[in-house]
């Protein structure tokens, strides 16, 4: 079913990333770790990861990652920005998706590559909401720090919520970095403790998943669970 939105805001996260808040002309319902298409004129129907987490209204936000000049992806965000402009509705397919936040005791792994953020995003709020106390832990693999636009707000959360650890992971570094430098699964593979037997929840490049769930299924034996719209 497609619902009508009107755009309440756009904006730059960074250089490359924009954040699109939207509202919908009637209660949107979704589940944190789900997605939708929107229509975006000559750029046509493409899906993206809801990045906020569930608020029982009608308003929700996406990412739009890796604008550039050279974006297929600008044309689209020029017509949001028209859209916004003259007051134009957007047409969004409702929300889609089977890997979302189970309401579990587990402890939770998420493992985002690059714009997988923005699904590791609204499960991480989600999650924090309904126990505060979960031990949860992300890891964010980019190619460079200026990549990691809300690097600052999860480290404020870290300092809120004591059982959230947050590990950035890049592939270059600068002298005074704050983050892990290497491969983001090379990182997990070494730190995770996977024999508790948490809830794995990942998002990022097809090949990047498909790589993590053969290591883990052929490591852990089949016992982990693991959650991403990549795997179905």
């Amino acid at each position: 079913m497609t619902i009508h939105c009107k755009v309440v805001s756009l904006t730059y996260l960074n250089t490359k990333t924009l954040a699109v808040c939207l509202q919908a002309d009637r209660e949107f319902e979704f589940k944190a770790g789900q997605y939708v298409s929107i229509d975006l004129g000559e750029s046509g129907k493409l899906p993206f990861s809801i990045a906020s987490m569930p608020m029982g209204d009608s308003r929700f936000e996406l990412h739009l990652g890796g604008i550039s000049e050279q974006s297929s992806l600008l044309a689209g965000v020029k017509y949001l920005q028209s859209c916004f402009e003259r007051g134009h509705v957007v047409k969004v397919e409702t929300a889609k998706g089977n890997a979302w936040l189970r309401e579990t005791k587990a402890k939770v792994i998420l493992i985002a590559g690059g714009s997988g953020y923005t699904y590791a995003r609204s499960i991480l709020q989600a999650a924090l909401r309904q126990d505060p106390e979960r031990h949860l832990t992300l890891y964010w693999g980019a190619y460079s720090e200026s990549d990691l636009y809300e690097h600052d707000y999860l480290m404020g959360l870290t300092k809120e919520y004591t059982n959230f650890h947050y590990i950035p992971v890049t592939e270059v570094t600068s002298a005074d970095s704050v983050t892990r430098q290497g491969k983001l699964l090379d990182i997990v593979y070494q730190d995770a403790d996977f024999w508790a037997l948490p809830d794995v929840y990942i998002c990022g490049r097809y090949e990047m998943v498909q790589a993590a769930s053969l290591y883990l299924e052929r490591q852990y034996e089949g016992r982990l669970t693991l959650y991403s719209d990549a795997l179905s």
